[in-house]
């Protein structure tokens, strides 16, 4: 078993391996959200499962930003945003307008 917090190559190895990806959501049971070919995660459901304060949430994105953005980290905005709250809206308890 490979240290994956040590290993930026075996992170990229389960990043890549859509069927890794799938079986680590159901074991881990944090599913996200199907959209635009992807599944997508809330920084509130990251909060919630982690149990951390956002703050923490928002330091890892900053000081990680790099390989996060590389493997498929958005900051969501504009139609991609209006979009994604009208299919996800009623499941993150945000509005859609």
């Amino acid at each position: 078993m490979k240290d994956l917090t040590n290993s930026n190559i075996e992170r990229q190895n389960i990043f890549n391996n859509k069927f890794a990806l799938k079986g680590n959501q159901e074991y881990i049971g944090l599913t996200g959200m199907y959209f635009e070919g992807e599944y997508k995660f809330t920084k509130e459901m990251l909060v919630e499962f982690f149990e951390v304060d956002i703050s923490t949430v928002n330091r890892y994105l900053a000081t990680y930003e790099e390989e996060l953005k590389h493997n498929g980290y958005i900051l969501s905005k504009g139609k991609q945003l209006k979009e994604f709250k009208l299919q996800f809206g009623h499941l993150i308890n945000k509005t859609t307008k």
